[in-house]
């Protein structure tokens, strides 16, 4: 193949990706973008062809060991049960599940664990659709609320159970407040979340910074928090 031509047809792959890119972009303007993004996906059913009933990565064991996608995805749950020491606790334990997407994790606290859970999105599709996919018989029910500023009263909750919904937040130090007043004292707090690495003490570089921004404006995520940012926020 001539080199130009060559040439022609990498810039011209780049051009139609970046013109994708800008056309799907769902950037974070505010708590409503969030919403819209996932009342969207949830109406065209695009997450849950792909993603299943978890929108959430997977636990693939340690060793990792190959295993289908969305079997990791209900082995996560367990695993974070494992890791939170909820499995001691018993039946009847109250969850309040922040980010609830179309519930897939709540039911499995519930279903499974018999615990009583309220899930929360700010998604009213979603809440619609995990209603849907939640049977009469299982302990969990689903709401819209703003995890920024929860409905809920101080101290209504055993267990605070967030995957993958921090990103969402523009105020980390709200969320992280609103977290702990709802948690009951004594209770447990389970988060799993997206992170980057401590920009304090590590910035990002010149080629991880445009990859940083196409992955938040895909999501309609603000920011990711550090580990390290987000335990110094919890203390």
């Amino acid at each position: 193949m001539n080199l130009l031509v060559f040439l022609g047809l990498v810039v011209a792959g780049v051009a139609i990706a970046f013109i994708i890119y800008l056309v799907s972009a769902r950037t974070y303007q505010s708590s409503a973008s969030v919403a819209n993004a996932y009342d969207q996906w949830t109406d065209d059913g695009i997450l849950e062809y792909y993603w299943g009933e978890h929108i959430h990565l997977g636990h693939y064991g340690n060793p990792p060991r190959t295993k289908h996608f969305l079997q990791a995805k209900a082995d996560f749950v367990h695993e974070m049960v494992r890791w939170g020491g909820l499995d001691q606790h018993p039946a009847g334990t109250t969850v309040l599940d922040v980010g609830c997407g179309i519930g897939g994790s709540s039911r499995i606290l519930a279903k499974d664990y018999g615990f009583a859970v309220t899930g929360i999105t700010i998604s009213p599709q979603q809440v619609h659709r995990a209603t849907e996919l939640t049977p009469e018989s299982v302990p969990a029910k689903f709401m819209v609320d703003d995890a920024m500023a929860l409905s809920f009263a101080d101290a209504s909750f055993d267990v605070v159970w967030s995957i993958e919904a921090g990103p969402h937040m523009p105020d980390k130090d709200m969320f992280a407040r609103e977290l702990l007043r709802v948690l009951k004292p004594g209770g447990i707090l389970v988060v799993a979340d997206w992170n980057q690495r401590d920009d304090r003490t590590n910035p990002l570089n010149w080629w991880e910074r445009p990859v940083m921004r196409q992955l938040l404006d895909q999501w309609s995520h603000p920011e990711f928090a550090s580990i390290e940012g987000f335990a110094e926020r919890l203390a």
